[in-house]
C-alpha cells in the first residue's frame, strides 16, 4: 500500500524540513547542550553550526530576561513564554521581544531527553501580519469591486508629486496617455498606476512590448491568428494581446520600435476599436483604453520617416513626461530605502545604509535611471556580509565611478551640493501604528533615522511608539 509519508521521507530529510521553516528551531540535550538549530537560527544569531554545537543555552543567559528550557526542567510539560533579547554579540543593543515555546521529550523512563524549542520574533511577526492583512484587504476590494488596490508609488519631489496630482485627473478618464520618458525612468509603473486608478481596474491590463518582438511575429502576438495560418503557427490558433485587453487597458511599450508595416494596422485598431487576427477574414470588436510609452522623440522620428505622422497624433492625446531620476533627486533616498526594505525583506536580512553611502548616493547621477538604483541596492545587500547590520561605505567597483556621471564645469547645470541627509518621507497622511512599524523596519529600528523619516522630531516618534504599545518591540538598535 501506498504510504505517503515515506515517500516523502524519501525525498527529503527532517533536516530539510527544520531548515525551511521560518522560525528558529533548536534541540537542546537534557544538559542544555545545542544538539540542532536550522538555518533560521544561524542566521539570526550569526553563529556557525560547529560554534553551537560547543555552546550551551546558559551561555545566552546574560543576554535573555528567562530562560525557558529551565522552565520546561522545573515543569517537565511544554512551556511558552514571552522572551526579552538582546543580540548575543552586542549586548549593549537595544532590547527585543520574541514568543518562545519550549517542548520536552522524554525517554522511555519518563526523564527528559531532549527539549525542542521554537522561537518567533514578535516584530517580525507583525510585520507579516499586517502585511497579509494589507493584501487580504486588497483581495476581498478587488473581488467585492470597493475601493480599489493602490500601486505604491515613492515620491517625495514635488517633480513626482505634481505629476502624480496630474495622473489622478487623468486616470479616471478614458484618454489614450503616451508616457515619455528614460529608459528606466518608471514608465510602466506610471501605466500601472493609471490602470489601477481608472474605472478599467477590475479588467486586465496586458501589456506589450514593441521591441521584444521579432518585426516578422509582433503582428501575429499583438493581434492573433487563426489556426494554420502560417508555418510554425499553433495548431489552435491564438489570441492576440489586444483582443486578452478588452474591456481593460492595453499598454503599448517602448512603441518607437513598432515596425512601419505594422503602424498603419495599429492606427486602425486604434480608430476602429477593431482587430483582424492573420489569416481571418471577419474581424472582432475591441474594448480597451489604450496607454502608451517610448524613449524616443516621435516627433523627430515623424521627421525622419521612421514613426507615421497620424499614428503619432492618435497617441500623443495625453502626452506625460517623467523626468530622469537625476531631475528628482529628492526621490533617490526615500527609493534607496524602499527597496533596501524590500530586499531585506526577500532575503531575510537585516542592513541599513551609512550617512556616508545616502550622500554617494544621492550624488550619483543615476544615467540607467530607477532601474539601475534598483539593481544596485540588490546588488549591495546580497553582496555584503549577512553579518553587516550597516553598510558604511560602497565597496569599489560596486557602482563604478561614482562621480563620473556627476555634469562637468564646463556644462551647463549647477554644480550640485546635497542637502543634509534626512530620511525623507513619504507619508503624508496621519501617521498611523502600520507606518511607524514600517519607517522602523526600513531604518533598521535606529529610532532617530525612523523619526526623520517619517517628518517628525524624534519626541514625536517617542510618543507614537508609546500611543501604539510599541515599546522594545520594534528596534534594532540605536
Amino acid at each position: 500500500m501506498f504510504n505517503p509519508f515515506e515517500e516523502l521521507q524519501k525525498h527529503l530529510s527532517i533536516v530539510d524540513i527544520l531548515d525551511n521553516i521560518d522560525a528558529g528551531i533548536v534541540i537542546y540535550d537534557a544538559r542544555g547542550n545545542f544538539v540542532f538549530m536550522n538555518t533560521m537560527m544561524v542566521n539570526w544569531r550569526n553563529i556557525p553550526r560547529d560554534e553551537y554545537l560547543k555552546m550551551n543555552v546558559h551561555d545566552f543567559t546574560n543576554v535573555l530576561d528567562v530562560c525557558v528550557f529551565d522552565l520546561v526542567l522545573q515543569n517537565k510539560k511544554r512551556v511558552s513564554r514571552l522572551q526579552n533579547y538582546r543580540d548575543y554579540q552586542n549586548v549593549s543593543s537595544e532590547i527585543r521581544l520574541r514568543m518562545v515555546t519550549g517542548t520536552p521529550i522524554f525517554d522511555d523512563s519518563g526523564n527528559i531527553r531532549y527539549v525542542v524549542m521554537l522561537m518567533q520574533d514578535i516584530q517580525d511577526f507583525e510585520h507579516q501580519y499586517h502585511t497579509l492583512l494589507k493584501s487580504h484587504a486588497i483581495l476581498n476590494n478587488g473581488l467585492s469591486g470597493g475601493r480599489e488596490s493602490k500601486t505604491g508609488m515613492v515620491a517625495k519631489s514635488k517633480e513626482i508629486l505634481r505629476l502624480l496630482s496630474v495622473t489622478d485627473n487623468i486616470s479616471v478618464l478614458d484618454s489614450t496617455v503616451l508616457l515619455y520618458g528614460e529608459s528606466g525612468c518608471g514608465k510602466e509603473v506610471f501605466a500601472h498606476y493609471i490602470h489601477e486608478h481608472s474605472n478599467r481596474k477590475d479588467a486586465p491590463m496586458i501589456t506589450v512590448n514593441c521591441a521584444a518582438f521579432p518585426k516578422d511575429l509582433i503582428e501575429a502576438e499583438l493581434f492573433g491568428y487563426e489556426k494554420g495560418s502560417f508555418t510554425g503557427a499553433n495548431k489552435e490558433g491564438k489570441k492576440g494581446l489586444a483582443e486578452a485587453a478588452n474591456h481593460g487597458t492595453l499598454f503599448l511599450d517602448e512603441i518607437n520600435s513598432l515596425p512601419l508595416s505594422v503602424q498603419g494596422k495599429v492606427l486602425r485598431m486604434i480608430e476602429e476599436k477593431r482587430i483582424r487576427p492573420i489569416g481571418s477574414v471577419q474581424s472582432k470588436q475591441v474594448d480597451f483604453r489604450l496607454l502608451a510609452a517610448t524613449n524616443r522623440d516621435l516627433r523627430k522620428m515623424v521627421e525622419l520617416g521612421t514613426f507615421r505622422e497620424d499614428l503619432y497624433y492618435r497617441l500623443n492625446v495625453i502626452p506625460l513626461m517623467i523626468p530622469p531620476l537625476r531631475n528628482h533627486r529628492d526621490d533617490i533616498i526615500p527609493l534607496c530605502l524602499h527597496f533596501l526594505y524590500h530586499f531585506c525583506q526577500k532575503y531575510n536580512l537585516r542592513k541599513s545604509f551609512s550617512k556616508k553611502v545616502l550622500n554617494e548616493l544621492y550624488q550619483y547621477n543615476w544615467p540607467g535611471n530607477i532601474r539601475e538604483l534598483k539593481n544596485f541596492v540588490e546588488r549591495i545587500v546580497v553582496m555584503t556580509p549577512s553579518s553587516t547590520k550597516e553598510i558604511l561605505e560602497i565597496p569599489h567597483g560596486l557602482l563604478g565611478d561614482v562621480f563620473s556621471s556627476l555634469p562637468s564645469s564646463d556644462s551647463n547645470h549647477e554644480p550640485m551640493t546635497p542637502p543634509p541627509v534626512t530620511m525623507p518621507t513619504y507619508f503624508p497622511r496621519k501617521l498611523g501604528r502600520q507606518e511607524i512599524l514600517d519607517a522602523l523596519s526600513i531604518c533598521g529600528g535606529n529610532r532617530e533615522k525612523s523619526a526623520a523619516y517619517l517628518g517628525i522630531s524624534r519626541r514625536q516618534l517617542q510618543y507614537k511608539i508609546k500611543l501604539y504599545h510599541l515599546s522594545n518591540r520594534c528596534v534594532y538598535n540605536e
